[in-house]
C-alpha cells in the first residue's frame, strides 16, 4: 500500500521530482567545479609565488655579480689613476731635467743650444 502511494505520487509529480533531482545534481556539480577552480587558483598562485622567488634569487645573483664587477672596475680605475699619476710625475721630472740642461747650455754653450733648436724644429737662427 505504501509502495502504491509512493508510485502514484511519483507518477503524478514526476516533473517536480525530476526538477529537484536535476537541481541537486547541478548544485553538486557547481560545488565540485568551484572546488576544482579553487584548487586550480591555489596551484596557479603557488606557481606564481615560486616564479617570483626564482626571479628574486636571479636578481640577487645578478646584483652580486654587478657588485663584484663594479669593485673590479673600481680597482682597475684606481690602478690606472695611480699609473697616470706616476707617469705625470715622470714627465714633470723629465721636463725639469731638460729645463736644467737647456739652462746650462744657455749659460755655458749657447752655440750648441742654437744648433739643437735648429735641428729639432727645422728653423734657422737669426741673431
Amino acid at each position: 500500500m505504501v509502495k502504491a502511494k509512493i508510485l502514484n505520487f511519483a507518477l503524478t509529480n514526476w516533473k517536480a521530482i525530476l526538477i529537484v533531482l536535476l537541481f541537486a545534481v547541478v548544485a553538486l556539480k557547481s560545488k565540485y567545479d568551484y572546488h576544482l577552480m579553487q584548487k586550480a587558483y591555489k596551484t596557479q598562485s603557488e606557481s606564481v609565488q615560486a616564479q617570483i622567488e626564482g626571479l628574486k634569487e636571479i636578481h640577487k645573483k645578478e646584483l652580486r655579480e654587478k657588485q663584484k664587477l663594479m669593485e673590479s672596475h673600481l680597482e682597475s680605475i684606481a690602478a690606472i689613476e695611480e699609473d697616470y699619476e706616476d707617469a705625470l710625475e715622470m714627465i714633470d721630472e723629465l721636463r725639469e731635467d731638460k729645463k736644467g740642461k737647456y739652462r746650462n747650455k744657455f749659460n755655458s754653450d749657447r752655440e750648441q743650444l742654437i744648433k739643437d733648436i735648429e735641428a729639432k724644429f727645422g728653423i734657422q737662427y737669426v741673431p
